[in-house]
């Protein structure tokens, strides 16, 4: 813990001075990723859009450089394409962000509120102020949604409650947070969820409201520093995820918030992350106070980007999960020693893993995509792979994305498939999983399964949106106290068996997941929505449930909270 202390005190007091220009980074699941993947995908080799694996984005680099594609496209100096609703799109962007934006004519300054002196308002932000040395955002957070489960005789719904405030000071510390109070009810399988985990989806402590409702508070944010040229630096509370699909394989925003502080190089055709983060372990019992006190875990990565060619960028990662009780080893702060070595060194018995990834801007509306992630790699069970090794532990994932489809401008689809193998992201430590507060840190489905996923989204007119997703997947569950490799909360000690080991081993289930939703942009950010969803979860010649459901809302400043698994 003084070795936390420690960092705390270098961001607070020391890198300031040191620092240069910095903003804070575009929430994760935010509309305005699709903009950048659309962008990224149209461009094929811009200097910046290329390094898109690691999420979230730094606000003031992605602004800046959409602001001057923008403006190469309005002297026509560029090549670029854009529709209607793209260039609308665009303009929306630069103006939600425009704190760090060049162009007066996307400065908050463009629209002046004669009632306060120095403060001018937007049709995009609650309260927005800028100023040579300061700036500061305030937005308020609402998501309200009601509807029916034919699995449950009460209403869903999500009621939140909440403030975004986002700024820099001095053009060296960028800073942001977000607060809200949340209550909802879900569907009948997010419960099932729950009781098992003793963990709602994506949040960390909760409480029972309303016999099956949720009551929880949730508040991230965090600081951030550029310490030169080429370095910037974050401590936050809050997620990442690592990958260029809809789901990750590395790390994904799936668990709860964590605290973690991420130094990110960029030189050239390379960038290189460095993560270090403090999670929770996994516990039994359901936390029932907040004095309770939970175990900890240490996480540590590497992400090296490397962009190959114009079109095709490919990436190496590593990571490795210690126990928190043995306490944090200062050596994985290393940013160049790979962390196998180091473990083995310090003779621990911490997790690590290895993969790789790739994007390819293959045509001019097309990226593939994908991700090769390995927790045990053993070239002699690897050349046998009939085998069927239980040290086989290792998830793939391949994909494309495909804007305009059909010629059809802002129709853009989404195809994925992922697969991983049975005890995958277990350690012989059950305490060292690769989750956070009972929920995976990765795949949402843990192990041994395979998944189809489509997605279609189409932006008909400015202000409607409309996306239709499927998931489809198949995977092996525990069955009679054996386990079989799904569950990444068991040791893979208690395994089964050493050979014969394969997807969907043990009690096959089988499950779809289909929803439509269509919102309508009222002004910006702010939507309203309905959803329908229809859910099948089939334990093979067992049981089988179906539940249709339903919501209809608005919300404000927030992304959908939606239950994808």
């Amino acid at each position: 813990m003084q070795f936390i202390k420690s960092i705390i005190a270098i961001c607070f007091f020391v890198l300031p001075f040191l620092s240069k220009g910095q903003s804070d980074y575009i929430s994760l699941s935010d509309k305005q990723y699709n903009l950048i993947d659309r962008l990224d995908i149209k461009l094929r080799n811009d200097s910046v859009l290329r390094f898109t694996t690691v999420k979230p984005f730094n606000r003031q680099i992605i602004t800046q450089r959409v602001e001057h594609i923008y403006a190469g496209y309005q002297t026509k100096s560029s090549d670029l394409s854009l529709s209607k609703i793209d260039r609308s799109n665009i303009e929306s962007f630069l103006k939600t962000n425009a704190d760090w934006t060049i162009s007066p004519a996307y400065n908050f300054n463009s629209i002046r509120n004669p009632n306060y002196q120095g403060v001018f308002t937007t049709a995009y932000h609650l309260y927005a102020l800028r100023e040579k040395d300061f700036s500061l955002v305030v937005d308020p957070v609402i998501n309200i949604q009601s509807g029916k489960s034919t699995q449950n005789s009460e209403n869903i719904f999500i009621n939140t409650r909440g403030i975004l405030i986002r700024g820099q000071i001095g053009k060296k510390l960028g800073f942001y947070t977000y607060l809200s109070d949340n209550q909802e009810r879900d569907p009948q399988y997010v419960q099932d969820f729950v009781t098992q985990n003793n963990a709602l989806p994506g949040q960390g402590f909760f409480k029972s409201y309303s016999v099956t409702g949720y009551d929880y508070f949730n508040g991230r944010g965090g600081i951030s520093l550029n310490t030169g040229k080429f370095f910037d630096l974050q401590f936050a509370y809050d997620k990442l995820f690592i990958g260029n699909g809809y789901r990750s394989l590395f790390l994904s925003d799936f668990s709860s918030n964590y605290l973690y502080l991420r130094f990110a190089t960029h030189l050239g055709r390379i960038h290189y992350e460095t993560i270090v983060a403090q999670t929770t372990a996994p516990f039994i019992h359901a936390v029932q106070s907040l004095h309770q006190s939970l175990p900890n875990n240490f996480l540590a990565i590497h992400h090296l980007s490397w962009q190959i060619t114009k079109r095709l960028n490919i990436g190496l990662y590593e990571n490795v999960m210690e126990n928190g009780s043995d306490g944090f080893k200062i050596g994985y702060l290393n940013p160049i020693l790979f962390y196998k070595a180091l473990e083995q060194d310090y003779g621990i018995a911490g997790k690590t893993n290895i993969g790789f990834d790739f994007k390819w801007n293959a045509l001019k509306n097309v990226q593939l995509y994908g991700q090769l992630e390995f927790n045990e790699f053993l070239a002699s069970e690897i050349l046998h792979y009939s085998r069927g090794s239980w040290e086989n532990k290792q998830g793939a994932q391949l994909g494309f994305k495909y804007i305009d489809a059909l010629g059809i401008k802002n129709l853009d689809l989404q195809v994925e498939g992922n697969i991983v193998r049975p005890y995958t992201y277990t350690n012989q430590d059950s305490s060292t999983g690769f989750t956070n507060y009972n929920q995976p840190l990765a795949h949402p489905l843990g192990a041994n399964f395979r998944e189809v996923i489509a997605i279609l989204k189409y932006q008909p007119a400015r202000k409607w949106y409309a996306t239709a997703k499927l998931f489809y997947h198949e995977q092996g569950i525990d069955t009679a106290g054996k386990n079989f490799g799904a569950n990444i909360f068991r040791s893979y000690n208690t395994r089964t068996q050493d050979y014969g080991v394969f997807i969907g081993a043990g009690q096959l289930v089988k499950s779809l997941l289909a929803s439509f939703t269509l919102s309508f942009e009222l002004m910006p950010n702010f939507f309203i929505e309905g959803n329908t969803s229809y859910q099948t979860y089939n334990i093979i010649n067992k049981s089988s449930i179906n539940d249709f459901f339903y919501t209809f809302g608005l919300r404000w400043n927030i992304a959908r909270r939606d239950f994808e698994f």
